[in-house]
């Protein structure tokens, strides 16, 4: 995994529009004030695909406690239950 750049704040806002342009093809860049970091800038891009990541990591956590839980179904009892909901649905359209 590449690593992070890291600039001062100064240095960032002094070309901003630059480092923008340069996020499009670089991994984020941490910005230090006071010689400290204090944020780090990606790209749009960049930031949707660790959102996606995050949310992904989000559901296999939340499986993992699920399944460490107890709270699991057989794919049989998966099927029976979508079949009964298809029929449900069904019906009530031919009776609406």
């Amino acid at each position: 995994m590449p690593t992070e750049e890291i600039i001062s704040l100064t240095e960032f806002k002094n070309d901003a529009s630059g480092w923008i342009e340069r996020l499009q093809h670089q991994p984020p860049v941490i910005l230090t004030q006071n010689g400290k970091g204090r944020a780090v800038v990606q790209s749009y891009e960049a930031w949707q695909q660790s959102q996606n990541a995050l949310a992904m990591l989000q559901l296999v956590a939340r499986a993992d406690a699920d399944v460490a839980a107890g709270r699991t179904f057989t794919t049989e009892e998966v099927f029976a239950s979508a079949q009964a909901r298809l029929n449900e649905r069904r019906k009530s359209r031919k009776r609406g």
